[in-house]
Parts: C-alpha cells; sequence; structure tokens
C-alpha cells in the first residue's frame, strides 16, 4: 500500500519525530541538513554563501511541498560541497543521506553523448553516417533523408517528440520533418543511441556507461540503470496522489509506483557527491579528477550549438545532450531532467568555473516544476563570494497561488451554451465571478471560491464540480468574451462568435475517462466543445480518417485512434503509440 502524504501530513509527521520538514520553516541545520564539504585551499570563503542557500532551500522546500533534495556544488579543482535536505522517506522518517541515489533524468543525455563521442573518436562510429546502418532492425517511415547520429544527439531527427520511453524496439517509428531542421525534443531518439552504444561497443549499455563515464570520474556510488539491484538505495520518489486531474500547488503527494528503467533517455541515478565529479569534468572541458573521458576536440564538439532551442524560456541552443547558451557574458551548460517521481537540473557557469546540480525526489508538480531556482541562487551565491562581493540576496517568495494579476479582466456573469457534463445545476448555468483586488473569486452552489492561477488564462478551482479540469477564458481582441472547463462553455456579453457547432456524431464514441497502466502517462480526458474533439480537455484533435486523429497545429505523424467500440463507446485509444483503455468513471 503506497503511503499517501500531503504537505500538511509531512509537517504533522515531522513534529512526531522531531526531524524534518517543520524544521524548514525555522531553519535547524542540525535536523534537516546533511552535507559533506571538500576542503580546498580556498579556506572559508563560501561558508557565509552555504548559510544564506540553505536557509533559501529550507524556505524553497517548503513553499513548494518538496519531500527530499540533493545538492552537489564544484569547481574546476572539484567538489566543494554536497549536501542533503529533508526526507529520502516520509513515511519511515528516513532523512536523505549522502549516499542516497535520486533519478536525473534526462541529464543522462549528456552522459549518453560522451559516451557515443568518445566511440567516433575511437574511429568506431560516424556521427553523420544514417542510423540504420548501424541498427538495421530499426523500422523507420519516412519520406525524408534518413537520420543520422548528429541529428539523435541535437534532437533534430524528426521523431516524435512525445516522452515515450521505446519498450517496443520493433515498433515502426515515424518521421514527420527532414532531418536536420526542426527541433523536436525526443526520448525516443536518445533511446536509439543506447541502442547503438551496444550495438558499436559489443557491450551492454550499462557497461559502456560505467566503464566510459562513471568509473572514469569516480562516480562509483551511481547507477547506469535504475534497476531494483538499487531500489534501497534510491530515495523514495512521490507524485500527486490524483494523477488524473490538475494538480495544486503544494497539493497533495503519494509514493509513486515503481519503474525500472533501462532506457538510456533518463536511465542514470547518482549521488550529490558523485555529480559533483561530473560537473568538474563540465567545467574542465572533458577533463576530470582521473582523467580525460573527452578530448578538447570532442569537447569542442560536445558543447556546440547545433540548432536554437529556448531553455525555461531563455534564449538558448543545443547541442549533444546539453544546452548552451551565453548569458550576461556567461557561457551556460544546462539541463533539466523529470521522471516519473523525480526531478532536476544542472548549470555548469562555464566563465566563472562554477557549477551546480539539485534534484527532487517528486515530479508532476505545477509548471513543469525543476529546482532550477536553487541552482540559479547556489550559482550567483558562489559567484559572488568567489568575487569577494556582496552576496544576493535569496528570489522573493513566489506570489500566493490565489493572486491574479487583473483580476477584474475576468469578472462578471457568463451564460452556458453547452455542456455535455451530467446533472448540471442551475447554478451551473451561470458563471458569476468578481475581481477583488488581486483575488478572482467564483460564486458556486452558494460558496465563493477563490481561484488559483496555473497559467495564462488558466485557473484552479478547488471545488469538487471543478476539480476534473481547469477553468479556462478566451478572449476576442484582448477582450475575456469565453470560459471554458471541460465540455461546458459559457460565453459573456462581450462575446460575438458563433454559438451553434456541428460535429459528427460518432465522435460521442470517442468522450470519457481513459487510462493508461504506465506511471508515465496517468490518464485523460476526451471532451467535445464548440464542435472539437478534445484531448485532456483542452488540446484539439483533427481528424484524417475515421477514428483517427491529428494533434491542431501538428504536423507530425502522432496519431490518437480510436478502436473496439461497445454499446457506442470506443473501449480503446492509442495516443501516438501509447495504449489507454476507458475507465468507465467520469
Amino acid at each position: 500500500m503506497s503511503q499517501l502524504i500531503s504537505r500538511r501530513k509531512i509537517l504533522i509527521g515531522a513534529v512526531k519525530t522531531g526531524v524534518g520538514l517543520t524544521t524548514l520553516r525555522t531553519f535547524n541545520a542540525q535536523s534537516i541538513i546533511a552535507f559533506s564539504q571538500v576542503a580546498q585551499a580556498t579556506s572559508d570563503r563560501y561558508q557565509a554563501a552555504y548559510q544564506r542557500l540553505d536557509e533559501y532551500i529550507a524556505r524553497h522546500m517548503a513553499e513548494m511541498g518538496v519531500p527530499g533534495m540533493t545538492l552537489a556544488l564544484a569547481d574546476r579543482k572539484g567538489l566543494l560541497r554536497a549536501s542533503e535536505y529533508g526526507f529520502a522517506d516520509v513515511k519511515a522518517g528516513i532523512k536523505v543521506a549522502p549516499q542516497t541515489l535520486f533519478e536525473i533524468g534526462s541529464i543522462s543525455k549528456s552522459f549518453v553523448a560522451i559516451v557515443i563521442l568518445q566511440l567516433a573518436e575511437e574511429g568506431k562510429l560516424d556521427l553523420h553516417k544514417p542510423v540504420t546502418s548501424y541498427l538495421p532492425w530499426l523500422k523507420i517511415e519516412s519520406k525524408f533523408s534518413p537520420f543520422t547520429t548528429h541529428h539523435l544527439l541535437s534532437h533534430t531527427s524528426g521523431l516524435s517528440g512525445v516522452p515515450l520511453l521505446l519498450r517496443a524496439s520493433g515498433t515502426t517509428l515515424g518521421v514527420s520533418s527532414e532531418p536536420g531542421t526542426n527541433w523536436v525534443y525526443s526520448n525516443v531518439g536518445y533511446d536509439l543511441l543506447g541502442f547503438l552504444i551496444e550495438a558499436v561497443d559489443k557491450k551492454p549499455f550499462a557497461d559502456a556507461m560505467r566503464q566510459r563515464v562513471l568509473n572514469p570520474l569516480g562516480m562509483n556510488s551511481s547507477s547506469p540503470v535504475i534497476s531494483n539491484e538499487i531500489r534501497e538505495r534510491l530515495a523514495v520518489g512521490y507524485a500527486p496522489l490524483q494523477s488524473d486531474r490538475p494538480f495544486p500547488i503544494r497539493g497533495k503527494l503519494g509514493e509513486a509506483p515503481w519503474i525500472e528503467v533501462p532506457e538510456a533517455a533518463g536511465s542514470i541515478a547518482a549521488t550529490a557527491h558523485d555529480m559533483g565529479n561530473y560537473l568538474q569534468m563540465l567545467l574542465n572541458n572533458g577533463a576530470g579528477a582521473k582523467g580525460r573521458v573527452l578530448s578538447d576536440k570532442s569537447f569542442a564538439l560536445f558543447t556546440k550549438p547545433v540548432i536554437k532551442s529556448p531553455f525555461r524560456g531563455e534564449e538558448a541552443s543545443y547541442a549533444y545532450g546539453l544546452w548552451v547558451s551565453e548569458t550576461n557574458g556567461h557561457k551556460l551548460l544546462r539541463h533539466t531532467g523529470g521522471m516519473v517521481a523525480f526531478s532536476s537540473v544542472m548549470y555548469a557557469d562555464t566563465t566563472d568555473g562554477l557549477a551546480a546540480f539539485a534534484s527532487v525526489n517528486a515530479a508532476r508538480l505545477p509548471g513543469g516544476y525543476r529546482p532550477i531556482p536553487v541552482a540559479r541562487y547556489a550559482l550567483a551565491l558562489l559567484s559572488a563570494a568567489s568575487a569577494g562581493q556582496e552576496l544576493p540576496a535569496a528570489p522573493p517568495p513566489p506570489p500566493l497561488p490565489t493572486f491574479v494579476k487583473n483580476a477584474g479582466d475576468y469578472a462578471g456573469m457568463f451564460t452556458l451554451q453547452s455542456s455535455s457534463a451530467p446533472s448540471l445545476s442551475s447554478d451551473d448555468k451561470k458563471l458569476v465571478l468578481i475581481g477583488e483586488g488581486d483575488q478572482l473569486i467564483l460564486q458556486h452552489a452558494g460558496s465563493r471560491i477563490a481561484l488559483e492561477q496555473a497559467g495564462r488564462d488558466t485557473f484552479l478551482v478547488k471545488h469538487p464540480d471543478f476539480e476534473l479540469f481547469t477553468l479556462r477564458f478566451g478572449r476576442e481582441k484582448e477582450a475575456v468574451t469565453e470560459a471554458f472547463h471541460g465540455s461546458s462553455w459559457w460565453t459573456n456579453e462581450r462575446y460575438s462568435g458563433s454559438k451553434k457547432f456541428e460535429y459528427p456524431k460518432g465522435w460521442d464514441a470517442f468522450t470519457g475517462h481513459f487510462h493508461s497502466d504506465s506511471p508515465w502517462y496517468g490518464s485523460t480526458r476526451i471532451v467535445i466543445r464548440k464542435g472539437q474533439l478534445l484531448i485532456g480537455g483542452d488540446q484539439p484533435l483533427v481528424e484524417v480518417s475515421p477514428g483517427v486523429f491529428r494533434f491542431e497545429d501538428d504536423m507530425s505523424v502522432d496519431r490518437v485512434t480510436f478502436d473496439t467500440i461497445i454499446d457506442g463507446r470506443a473501449i480503446h485509444a492509442n495516443v501516438a503509440g501509447v495504449d489507454f483503455y476507458r475507465a468507465f468513471t467520469p
């Protein structure tokens, strides 16, 4: 039975045990932090920075409802500090320890790129030769030129961007654009690189990774693949307790399902200490404490921008398993990692010669959370301390979830136009919203509910009648004119568009709740609104043939198909290669 937790339960449990996240509010280093620090000739110049960072991390974890965190800081001489915070196992009250493993997710991709570049330097692999020449079993459906290893490394192969781990290597993979022309983040592409490593290096992927990267860098506590063998050493991972609906900040968490991950796209589990060794290598152009894993020439290729690709909204380019950017005169190597139950980030400032890695044992948090604020602030502190400058203040606390800028834009009465939701009450026919300062209030069923912002024109409504979908608003010439929730659609007096929409009645068979057995995907709901079939309540689908759809504004080969119609309802759906089955729940 999974141990179900919420932020409130974490705090209560901490009071009972005398340790844990309760102390995050007042900060007691003895009870929440375990750290190992490497003494260098630089003496104690970073001590004040560490203290300020620890205080910020304590606050940040409480704000985000994070169970545990691991952190590594390094410079060109090596590990500066490895520190651990909070719980590796909330139920057992076990704190994160120096030997606790955290899944680093897609940060693994840069490790894969290093092995590929080693093989290329040894003459065993041509980066610009079609991948099918090394993997003849690979089935590709494409009208374009063959993709190469270079294309896989840089996410320019044209393969699907769906976050699919390649469990069935014999499936036919589609290519949606000419290789080298578009950037589409593809886990499948990096999974293929794992197969490529095995084919060229003549050994299992895990052995190649350990022998070529982990061992030479002294990452002796880390694992090249996530398997049952390391489960006892791995922090327990947490994810939203109710994964079939929008998740609010500090919502309830539960233990995530255990899953082995042998695929190269995100297979590595590491300790903070070991990640410090990896950061040192990045800062020294491929040289670690025990020697080089990449020559200067190969490292230059490793970090050479291939194609422009924003990093979390910032201007950047993708190289081989890394985002590369020049920001305020500083060259940054960056990547994030998201797993079923872990979120990670890695920043290396090769100009200052400072780097940070952070990972938390929770995932699927609001806004696609990664511990980026921690890594950014750590580097800012280290940079200031190194230069003898005044330490920067901690980032300000995030606004309250109920803070809504320009709340008055959404105020007014909206009238229901259409809905397939069962048993609508008279209250549902009118949507009454009030702007009160920086809060947006929904009057519903005799209650006043403060909405929580979840994106532009998108809100969470903490009420059972609204918990399965976000409440979204549409605009005409910047004026808010309509509201959407699942299949329900309301308009106000400013709406000037059509109010009648037709759709093929056969689509009714496709609506409902569909569930995947994979913890990567959970479940989704299909609704019809304004004559459109929508997946997840928001993403429009375009029919290309009976029962087969593509994503609107997406010309990729990914398809959504429905079949096995029983009593007028589709029992099975396949979303870009992932199987979903009707859940028979709302």
